[in-house]
């Protein structure tokens, strides 16, 4: 169990959700926008701990966490609260929001509200999104809704205008590397701050980056790379070209592999993020670049990351990689 106390690097999305709470002025529904593994869904789960909450005392903002209704969010029991996630890349479809506006509509059984949250709203569909607003328009009494999203600019802007908008940002690499420091164990420093600087301030990134195993990961791409530029394995077949999010995160590896090798050829090797990589084959072989090749190699790096991020085809890119190293 969480409390918004708990959430760090947010201080103004916890200050006004805390706020909210002291005062009782809660809004019919709200919309948590911002970048994804920052704390939107954390800090979700407080306010409605906080909100349904029976024993949390008049003006104040923390949850007891002791009595029934606390245990039953955390376990995602509760009868009153209904929490969406989508599967990943799977749309949110209009019976999904009938079901919503049916469960809002209701008498809560415990709690002074019913509530309904949706992760990644986003990702409904235009149908779904219709429906939605309807609700919006016309909210069940004693409801609360929140919605959960990375891409504000793919909602309706009707849908946007009518929810209590609570903006979630980065955190500074710092903020970063002391939670990942808390939160996983057998994590050494030196890794800590190479995924604070990775994640580009996303903890949530960093942390399942940690339990897919970053490591050996690391060590897969290496391998990779050195057999490519040995020419024992030139055509990168071995890439992995159908997990789009996989390729996307090994070209982001690339161009913080180069700019650490940009750091040490420059003189500058405390700036050095990955500090294990200075004994690979792939540094040596790259530190006999010019700077002005291996800035070259980076620019085109982020030109492709950018198409990833777009509609580039994974398979394509994979095909194309070996020719910018």
């Amino acid at each position: 169990m969480v409390l918004l106390s708990d959430i760090k690097g947010q201080n103004n999305a916890v200050r006004y959700l805390s706020g909210s709470l002291c005062s009782g002025r809660i809004a019919g529904s709200y919309l948590f926008s911002g970048p994804e593994g920052v704390g939107r869904a954390l800090c979700a789960r407080a306010f409605v701990l906080a909100l349904v909450c029976p024993e949390r005392a008049t003006g104040e903002a923390e949850a007891c966490l002791r009595c029934l209704a606390c245990r039953r969010v955390s376990a995602l029991e509760h009868p009153d609260i209904r929490w969406i996630k989508p599967e990943k890349n799977r749309a949110i479809k209009i019976d999904e929001i009938r079901r919503i506006r049916d469960v809002l509509s209701l008498k809560p059984y415990e709690a002074p509200v019913s509530v309904c949250v949706i992760e990644d709203a986003h990702m409904m569909t235009i149908e779904a999104s219709n429906a939605l607003l309807k609700v919006l328009e016309e909210p069940p009494g004693r409801s609360l809704l929140i919605l959960i999203t990375d891409r504000k600019e793919l909602l309706l802007p009707t849908v946007v205008s009518r929810c209590t908008e609570v903006g979630f940002r980065f955190l500074p690499v710092s903020e970063v590397r002391d939670i990942i420091l808390r939160e996983a164990a057998d994590v050494s420093e030196e890794t800590a701050e190479f995924l604070a600087y990775f994640s580009q301030g996303s903890p949530g990134r960093a942390l399942a980056m940690i339990e897919d195993g970053l490591e050996e990961r690391k060590k897969e791409l290496i391998a990779l790379v050195e057999g490519i530029i040995k020419e024992k394995n030139p055509s990168c077949c071995n890439w992995n070209k159908e997990n789009k999010d996989r390729l996307l995160e090994d070209i982001e590896m690339l161009i913080m592999f180069f700019r650490d090798t940009a750091m040490g050829k420059e003189g500058l090797k405390d700036m050095i993020l990955d500090k294990g990589i200075a004994g690979t084959d792939m540094y040596r072989f790259f530190e006999k670049y010019s700077i002005d090749k291996i800035h070259s190699v980076i620019e085109r790096l982020i030109r492709m990351k950018l198409a990833m991020e777009g509609n580039a085809n994974p398979k394509l890119v994979a095909q194309a990689l070996p020719g910018i190293l």
